[in-house]
């Protein structure tokens, strides 16, 4: 049987695969609320994303690295942050941890967009330090309006934080774990009658502004959206798809030169 989790390998099994010089996936996610009907461990995800997709392209899955900067939701029971500094040592010193051994397509499965800007200011560091060129995937970010007149039958549902893609995946993978009993109603993305975009995005007549609010000042509950939109059906689909793309990704990125 063909290994693809780091996990699973010995150290010499690891030695002879690194020979091949794989694409190395680093899954990431988060520990947050995600309202009262779905588990707050979403890193999850991205394990079962890249273990199929590492199946499928032979690439190398590492471990998932569970923690995010999720500062945001730290007033809700569940969620774990962690600050930006503590994962930026992290991700270099798993980094540096196979460019050692002269591993060269080390791609970031990002499971949690309060992630990123961490991961930018990560892999140029690397770049500066090492010449070298890391990729960063974010799978959660590729539903646009096509893929929810599919999945729904309208591009207009209300999804968002608390309610769907999330707890449809739940659906799909951990099914045993959702508390639909517990379903509450989402609440509109406002804030002192302002629209609000994320939790930092404030509109003026259509102009754009930013402050930095926490997640529990828009949504007491934790939900935007309705999570009765959620299905397994619609779970399905949407690993599916992140699964697909990834591959089309990751085989592409296995030909890019990364070295500067």
């Amino acid at each position: 049987m063909t290994k693809s989790e780091l996990s699973s390998l010995t150290w010499t099994e690891a030695r002879d695969k690194y020979k091949e010089n794989p694409v190395i996936l680093i899954p990431m996610g988060s520990i947050e609320q995600h309202g009262p009907t779905t588990p707050v461990g979403d890193y999850r995800y991205m394990t079962e994303v890249c273990r199929e997709v590492a199946n499928k392209t032979g690439a190398i899955s590492c471990p998932t690295i569970p923690w995010g900067y999720s500062e945001t939701f730290k007033n809700f029971p569940g969620t774990i942050t962690i600050r930006p500094e503590t994962l930026k040592m992290i991700l270099i010193d798993h980094i540096e941890s196979l460019v050692k051994f002269g591993l060269d397509h080390i791609m970031f499965v990002c499971g949690h967009k309060g992630n990123l800007p961490i991961l930018e200011q990560v892999s140029r560091e690397i770049k500066r330090k090492y010449g070298l060129r890391i990729a960063t995937i974010e799978p959660l970010g590729w539903f646009d309006a096509d893929w929810k007149k599919e999945v729904y039958g309208s591009d207009n549902v209300a999804i968002g934080h608390g309610s769907d893609p999330m707890l449809s995946i739940a659906m799909h993978l951990f099914p045993e774990e959702v508390q639909m009993d517990l379903y509450e109603e989402g609440h509109e993305m406002k804030w002192n009658n302002l629209k609000v975009n994320g939790v930092s995005n404030l509109y003026t007549n259509g102009n754009v502004w930013h402050m930095y609010l926490d997640y529990d000042e828009l949504a007491p509950n934790g939900v935007i959206g309705d999570a009765k939109n959620a299905s397994a059906a619609v779970g399905e689909k949407t690993v599916d798809r992140m699964i697909d793309i990834s591959c089309e990704i990751v085989k592409e990125f296995a030909e890019v030169n990364t070295c500067v």
